[in-house]
């Protein structure tokens, strides 16, 4: 089976499944720019007029022999559907109740009365604007779904970091770090990789997105080809990071925070303390 024939049994799938409204992908795969190599996957929003029958796995064998299927809820609050297929095909289903769909996308024409929505509207909003404007394409969909999804291109202010944002990522950088060096110091080596790379390095990362956009690069979410848009000193302490004890990453990494912490404050005009003290105090107790 080629990656072609692949896309055209899911294609052929969801036309002939009563339950499906629209298949929509997204991804590299459907972006313009986007870089397709052997191991890109497929991304894929299932648009259905009831989720609940896609809960179980048994549809999917359907497409293709399955290997492996998994399913979650997302931490942007959506149920999906990560599957390989035999030959190593591996795809992405974001299960998406087509009311939502709909409601979002026509919401979506009209940005100025964005303070009026409530909060979980918002949020669907600014989850799908960041995942299917850089390239949506309707696999599977009638005319009207066609004319939806053009309220992607519809323009959208871009949020600025608040200061209760910034000010909750440092805070939590640190809160998170005194605990994984308390762990480390302890002995307690691989619970302290764990909350780390779990909670810590996150607020690094978002601050890191944060730090490119306002120097003019275009960051990617999850830390996606951050090769290519992080700066270069960020990157290169980015990568000694991950040589040497524990002791000496994690410090390393809390001066790289500092760093950004500082950057992003300057040019936000956001008032930073920049937790000298504590970072010393890390580095006595590790020893």
């Amino acid at each position: 089976m080629t990656a072609e024939e692949f896309e055209q049994r899911v294609a052929a799938w969801a036309s002939g499944c009563p339950g499906v409204s629209a298949l929509l992908q997204i991804g590299s795969r459907a972006q313009p720019d986007g870089k397709v190599d052997p191991w890109s996957d497929w991304d894929y929003h299932l648009v259905a007029r009831s989720v609940a029958g896609f809960s179980r796995a048994d549809w999917l064998e359907q497409i293709a022999p399955v290997w492996c299927a998994h399913i979650e809820q997302t931490e942007r609050g959506v149920r999906k559907w990560s599957v390989v297929f035999a030959g190593g095909f591996e795809a992405d289903f974001v299960l998406v109740p087509a009311w939502q769909m709909k409601l979002a996308l026509r919401a979506m024409r009209y940005p100025w009365a964005e303070r009026f929505y409530p909060a979980a509207l918002r949020r669907g909003i600014s989850n799908l604007r960041l995942i299917a404007v850089p390239g949506c394409r309707l696999v599977v969909g009638d005319e009207e779904w066609r004319g939806r999804l053009s309220a992607l291109n519809v323009p959208w202010p871009v949020s600025d970091m608040a200061v209760e944002e910034f000010t909750r990522l440092v805070t939590g950088y640190w809160r998170h770090m005194v605990w994984v060096r308390k762990k480390a110091a302890r002995g307690e080596n691989l619970a302290a990789q764990r909350w780390h790379v779990v909670h810590a390095r996150e607020n690094l990362w978002r601050l890191l997105e944060e730090d490119a956009r306002l120097s003019g690069r275009k960051p990617r979410p999850e830390a996606r080809y951050a090769e290519q848009w992080l700066n270069e000193q960020d990157l290169a302490a980015l990568q000694q990071m991950e040589q040497g004890p524990v002791h000496t990453r994690l410090r390393a990494e809390a001066e790289s925070f500092q760093r950004v912490a500082a950057r992003v404050a300057k040019a936000r005009g956001f008032p930073y303390n920049d937790h000298t003290e504590l970072a010393r105090w890390m580095t006595i107790i590790a020893g």
